[in-house]
């Protein structure tokens, strides 16, 4: 006979276990393929559970009420009738497939996804009742995403049954609401609760609509003032299905608002003429009625200005605008701005104007209800950046009649008020047209708000290849895409031709560009301009300070980098990455020796540790790469300094030199990349034994004369994890001490229990652990602390290693002295790596983040592209990280938990390297890949090593995650056989494959 397990099947990814509600079958039923034998309880809904394997339904079976874990068995199916029972210890041959269905089987109602970032929604009203016959094409529901409140609409006819969520659920995506059957006899009245975590609370009886109680419509919290109805226009119609009094039907002819779909607040829902109004508020009206939200803190009053602005910004909510882009080549028009000595700005300013005389509709606006308002003034808005940061829109008036110099006049003076926000109210006042220019802050796209009053902003970014971008966001009702694409044609010949509007001045400019031999007009860089003795000053010499100032050389920026040390390379080189990995090296061969007999070669198994000539080999590895990198700093015109760099004043650092005296320099824009050495934390006896050597960190253990026999690890990082495994491979004796309840706490968790496991095989750990004191002399160190459960111990060895991680010290830059702000220890900055100071960046460890190499070159890249005027930002959850331990750890991008924080819903597959026939070979088989993606877009958003090869198989997770590619690209790819690259391609496969059987359930 056969016994096969009904096992708890999975509806989703997050499942893990289930609850029995009932049994549908009885022990001793037959049972036919397709039978529903169960119900349980799901994290989101009561499901059916369904079998495809025919035979007689079999205990034990589980309890109802029960929790069962995803896979385990609830019950089994025999091929022998009157078998009621599987005899413990009875073989089963394996399991009955299964499949999970909505309870009181029916078509699904699903929470629709009406947007590209909509994750879930909120169910706001029901529009029908369980039990009610439904049309195709009716609304059964409205739900709230994202962005708005919108309709369910349903194509099948039926009748709506429940489980149905109510309101106010939170639903995911593509999850059922409720459910639609054929039969008005099979309809329930279930109801049921689903929080904002997606979990069901409570199941109970649908209770009825009353009668009199409209749908829910959001609404504004304060009634605006009402509006005359006189006029002669006669009333619109009554809405369908709805009320509305006569008079709020005169309102709303003569303000021309539609009552479909407008809330009620009068009785039983009836529209008023307060409704009405409500459609045509003022700028101050609409501001105060959206919804208010408290915020902490003891808030001041806003000026009258901030006022304007921020009434202005919620109105524009009202408006139906559009966008059209076109590249400009300004390089003509710069120069003759300069030629005529008034501002790019004003320049830019007048040519709007004179482009606009032929397109005189870009300077209208729509005036409610149904009106224009032509007007013949010129008065732009033009956004300065304001001494606190924010953009103010000071007006330059009467553009279309004024000289360029009487522009730049008036100009200088607006632009003063504006920074101190001293503007008098008609100076920021009712523009007729507004210009922004965030392309000086290297932003590479954008668009801007336009705001009742005017039809058109122009949003002008960052210099780029095809020249610079100009945006204007247009009011639909005044314009169409053609008035914006012509007139934005205009303005390019405008621009690119300035002679002839400019005269004279103006021909000279653009005969001077065009006589360069690039076409490509070069980005506005932001450094300011200025008599400085370096535009660019790099404070730091490892990898973010050196590729930073490799970028600018490169591009032509006299740039100087000073270093606190003879040779560049920074911690990397000389106390980091790059010694631990010769020491790694050495420790590889070791271990690789244990191996060798496996494979069939004898004698190798005994290798002894050369300590000096470990060493001898580690040092001219550094040397050799320290003199290359200053070669090529020099040989590419970088003046590169020692010395100890430290601001004096906005514009000038003092430098002092390890001989000789301090002195000073003057610069446009610096950028910062200290680094950060280790940290000590205050354990009794530890900074006091770090002179004599008894305790080492990160940055001292290089001092070594020979290795110890016995360590001492305090902290189970990276570094910490790295150092345990090389001295054990030296033949250390290792204790490693963990403050927290495990190692490798920034390691994926399961990649890091995987390594967890092996290390402990090898070393000794202690989690939990509360570090009481470090005292002796070197050679004679006591390390005493506490475990978990309070028990002390003494652990006697050499040294000890304080792994404990690396914190910015920004002491003797005079940070106060440029208004860099910090967080915390660390410097802070945005995704561009710009500081609070608008002419200062900063990389590297000194911003905090991942303190890693590669994440400081690339984010010196990325200052350094940002201040030649092309926007760059460094992307964390694109980085990269290598733990060098055997097997090597690596991620690439993000975990499912971090993406699933971040709200985007992300899937894995994971293959142990032990199937994987190159790791076979060589005897490389513990460890796993683990490959994460977007569920909804199929993209590789993460990749998660323990493999022996990691350093060199992570590239191919960096080029798949860096690169945006999808499984099905990865799917198709063709790796070489054998090598572990080929793993990718099953990874893919394989998860392309479970998203598509899911999909079908």
């Amino acid at each position: 006979m056969n016994h096969y397990a009904i096992t708890m099947p999975q509806l989703s990814d997050t499942m893990t276990e289930g609850v029995v509600v009932t049994w549908e079958k009885q022990a001793g039923d037959r049972v036919e393929r397709g039978d529903i034998v169960a119900t349980v309880e799901t994290d989101k809904a009561i499901m059916d559970v369904e079998v495809f394997k025919a035979g007689y339904l079999a205990g034990p079976l589980a309890d109802v009420g029960a929790t069962i874990a995803v896979g385990a068995a609830l019950g089994y199916i025999t091929d022998t009738a009157g078998d009621v029972a599987i005899a413990a210890g009875e073989v089963v041959a394996e399991q009955a497939q299964t499949e999970m269905i909505p309870h009181h089987a029916g078509t699904p109602v699903v929470m629709p996804q009406l947007s590209d970032t909509m994750t879930e929604g909120v169910v706001v009203t029901w529009e029908k009742q369980p039990g009610d016959a439904i049309k195709r094409g009716d609304i059964v529901a409205t739900v709230e995403t994202d962005k708005a409140i919108m309709d369910v609409e349903v194509f099948q006819d039926g009748f709506l049954s429940g489980p149905i969520a109510d309101i106010g659920s939170v639903v995911e995506v593509g999850h059922p609401m409720g459910f639609i059957v054929d039969d008005a006899a099979k309809a329930n009245d279930t109801g049921v609760t689903i929080s904002a975590d997606h979990k069901v609370k409570d199941l109970h009886k649908v209770a009825p609509h009353a009668a009199d109680k409209p749908a829910h419509i959001p609404m504004p919290k304060a009634a605006p003032v009402q509006i005359s109805a006189e006029g002669t226009l006669p009333p619109v119609a009554r809405p369908s299905g709805r009320q509305a009094s006569p008079y709020a039907r005169k309102v709303a002819a003569q303000l021309g608002v539609n009552l479909t779909g407008l809330a009620g607040t009068g009785p039983s829902g009836v529209i008023v003429a307060a409704d009405v109004a409500r459609a045509r508020p003022s700028m101050q009206e609409v501001a105060h009625s959206l919804p208010q939200v408290d915020v902490p803190g003891q808030g001041r009053k806003m000026t009258s200005m901030e006022k304007a602005v921020s009434h202005a910004m919620a109105a524009s909510l009202t408006l139906p605008t559009f966008n059209v882009t076109m590249n400009i080549d300004i390089a003509a028009l710069t120069a003759a701005a300069k030629a005529n000595k008034v501002s790019v700005t004003v320049a830019i300013a007048k040519a709007c104007s004179v482009a606009m005389a032929k397109f005189p509709r870009m300077n209208w606006a729509y005036q409610p209800v149904d009106k224009l308002v032509e007007r013949a003034n010129h008065d732009f808005g033009v956004a300065v950046m304001s001494n606190d940061g924010g953009l103010v829109v000071p007006i330059l008036h009467g553009i279309e009649k004024k000289p360029l110099d009487a522009l730049q006049s008036d100009w200088t003076g607006l632009v003063e008020r504006a920074r101190a926000r001293k503007l008098a109210p008609a100076e920021y006042s009712n523009p007729t047209f507004t210009i922004s220019n965030m392309g000086m802050l290297g932003v590479s796209h954008f668009t801007a708000i336009p705001t009742p009053g005017i039809s058109a902003i122009l949003a002008i970014a960052a210099n780029g290849p095809q020249g610079t971008p100009f945006t204007i966001t247009g009011d639909h009702r005044v314009l169409n895409g053609a008035d914006v694409a012509l007139y934005l044609a205009t303005l390019k010949q405008t621009i690119e031709a300035p002679e002839a509007w400019l005269g004279a001045a103006g021909a000279v400019a653009a005969e001077a560009v065009a006589g360069k031999a690039a076409t490509i007009s070069a980005p506005i860089s932001p450094i300011p301009e200025g008599n400085w003795d370096f535009p660019v000053v790099v404070v730091g010499g490892g990898p973010g300070g050196e590729d930073c100032a490799r970028d600018l050389a490169d591009h032509g920026v006299k740039v100087m980098m000073v270093n606190n040390e003879p040779f560049p390379g920074g911690e990397c080189l000389w106390r980091g990455c790059i010694p631990s990995k010769a020491w790694r090296a050495a420790a590889d061969v070791i271990r690789n020796r244990a191996h060798d007999a496996e494979m069939g070669v004898d004698g190798t198994n005994t290798p002894r540790l050369n300590w000096e000539q470990v060493e001898k080999h580690r040092r001219w590895v550094q040397s050799s790469r320290g003199e290359m990198a200053l070669k090529a700093d020099k040989g590419m015109k970088i003046d590169v300094r020692e010395g100890y760099g430290e601001f004096v004043d906005a514009h000038t650092l003092k430098i002092t030199p390890v001989e000789g005296q301090p002195y000073q320099v003057t610069f446009g824009a610096a950028v910062i990349a200290t680094g950060a050495p280790a940290f000590v934390p205050p354990i009794p006896g530890a900074r006091e034994n770090l002179a004599n050597g008894g305790v080492a960190t990160s940055d001292t253990i290089w001092n070594l004369a020979t290795p110890p026999k016995k360590l001492g690890i305090v902290g189970g990082g990276v570094i910490g994890v790295e150092m345990a495994q090389i001295f054990r491979d030296f033949g250390t004796e290792v204790l490693m001490l963990e403050r927290h309840e495990r190692i490798l706490a920034e390691v994926e968790e399961e990649i890091a229990k995987s390594l967890i496991a092996s290390l402990e095989k090898e070393i000794t750990v202690v989690t939990s652990a509360a570090i009481k004191e470090v005292s002796g002399t070197p050679g004679a160190m006591k390390l005493r602390y506490a475990n978990k459960d309070g028990v002390e111990s003494v652990f006697d060895c050499d040294v000890v290693l304080m792994a404990t991680g690396k914190r910015p010290d920004t002491s003797r830059l005079n940070l106060d002295k440029v208004g860099v702000e910090l967080d915390g220890a660390a410097i802070k900055v945005d995704a561009r790596c710009q500081t609070s100071a608008p002419h200062i960046y900063a990389v590297g460890d000194v911003i905090g983040g991942y303190m890693l190499a590669h994440t400081a070159a690339t984010q010196g890249r990325v200052a350094a592209n940002n201040l030649l005027g092309h926007t760059s930002e460094y992307d964390q959850d694109k980085d990269c990280g290598v733990t060098f331990s055997r097997p090597q750890a690596g991620f690439v991008g993000l975990s499912v938990a971090q993406a699933k924080a971040k709200g985007i819903d992300a899937v894995e597959a994971k293959m142990p390297m032990s199937i994987d026939a190159k790791a076979m070979i060589t005897g490389e088989t513990e460890g796993m890949i683990k490959l994460v993606a977007d569920k909804a877009t199929g993209r590789i958003i993460g990749v998660h090593y323990l493999a022996d090869h990691t350093d060199t198989l992570i590239g191919i997770g960096v080029m798949m995650v860096a690169g945006e590619m999808t499984l099905t690209q990865v799917a198709k790819a063709i790796f070489p056989h054998p090598t572990q690259t080929e793993l990718f391609g099953e990874l893919a496969r394989r998860l392309l494959n479970r998203l598509r059987r899911t999909a079908k359930k």
